[in-house]
């Protein structure tokens, strides 16, 4: 079957889960790294502990192969990337990285009814991260899928707009750094994006994301409207996430005061407050990446079903009971080390099949 994907709640089908295994927990600490994880990274977290490395990537690898068995349980099919044994080394003309794993591919490839779009990445490391994706696409492509990809950017230093982040630093790291509008390039992420069925709500922070916005709406077409907000500096399932028509599940900690930026059609929806602080809790963890808004990063079965997740699979008790109390059943899960690997349920996979038609919700 082909790719078919409208919503992030109508019945799940087919998804992939991301992988880890055999790879060094090693990030490559460029300027595009410090840039993208900016409010949430610095020197003093980065250690060379290989021990300890190999143990959060082991125990990450077997929360996702476990992941992977309950949504076959539920009766959806689970595909998985290729898998990485180590960092592998490249170089383009501009410059030099290693690929890592595709572990979370919800990041980088947009799935909107039949079409498979691979978005121009943010960051150097992820630069053919796809790859690893390819051989799934194909299978999807034989079956009717339309596959495009954004233009790839040159990644070069002069191709940022940076004006977000010296807005929002403290520090004062970024103040000489100079814009050139004429040198930008269209860059943004996929989950960037959020999907209503005819609407698609694209989070917009930079001038990279406005090009990127733009090109997105001309593949798109007339069938789909894009509304730009400015919620955060990246992603958006990590401030919100929606259930089902009519409800939307927040983090209050970042959202409670910016839903008057919402479209306003998505403003009277039913508003879900949760924040579960086991989500956020570390062990042993050298290098926390993503913040804890990850909490709402949950994975929608279907408009009653819902994987929730946390460190030990268990408790999560005010998460249940909020989603239990607006009629949704909550399937808790472990995935330990979250905001060290960047994901929740919902960025460490990426559906591919659900089973809807396009319709209009706002």
């Amino acid at each position: 079957m082909s790719v078919n994907v409208y919503t992030e709640w109508d019945p799940l089908q087919e998804i992939i889960i991301g992988n880890v295994i055999n790879t060094k927990l090693n990030f490559v600490m460029d300027f595009t790294f410090k840039l993208f994880y900016h409010e949430n990274i610095n020197d003093q977290l980065i250690r060379n502990n290989k021990k300890l490395q190999q143990r959060l990537i082991i125990q990450r690898q077997e929360d996702l192969d476990n992941l992977a068995n309950i949504l076959s349980d539920l009766g959806v099919k689970v595909k998985r990337p290729t898998m990485l044994n180590s960092p592998s080394d490249f170089i383009t003309p501009n410059f030099k990285s290693n690929l890592h794993p595709s572990d979370n591919p919800r990041d980088l490839v947009l799935i909107v009814g039949n079409k498979i779009i691979e978005t121009p990445v943010l960051v150097r490391h992820r630069y053919f991260e796809t790859d690893l994706l390819k051989p799934i696409f194909m299978d999807y492509f034989k079956n009717g899928a339309h596959w495009i990809s954004a233009p790839k950017p040159t990644l070069v230093e002069e191709s940022f707009d940076y004006t977000y982040i010296k807005s929002n630093d403290a520090n004062k790291r970024w103040a000489d750094v100079k814009e050139d509008d004429d040198k930008l390039e269209i860059m943004f992420d996929a989950a960037q994006c959020m999907k209503f069925g005819r609407d698609i709500i694209m989070n917009i922070s930079t001038k990279n994301h406005v090009l990127g916005a733009e090109w997105l709406e001309r593949e798109l077409g007339p069938d789909y409207k894009l509304h730009r907000v400015n919620l955060t500096d990246y992603h958006l399932d990590g401030m919100m996430m929606p259930l089902a028509p009519g409800k939307l599940l927040i983090n209050p900690i970042s959202m409670e005061k910016k839903l008057h930026l919402l479209p306003e059609e998505l403003q009277k929806w039913d508003i879900i407050h949760c924040v579960d602080k086991e989500i956020a809790t570390t062990d042993d963890e050298t290098l926390l990446i993503a913040s804890e808004n990850i909490s709402v990063n949950v994975l929608p079965i279907n408009e009653k079903q819902c994987i929730v997740f946390s460190s030990t699979g268990s408790g999560l008790s005010s998460m249940r009971k909020s989603l239990e109390e607006n009629g949704i059943e909550a399937i808790p899960v472990r995935l330990r080390h979250s905001r060290v690997f960047d994901g929740g349920v919902h960025c460490c996979s990426l559906d591919t099949i659900r089973k809807g038609n396009l319709e209009t919700y706002f």
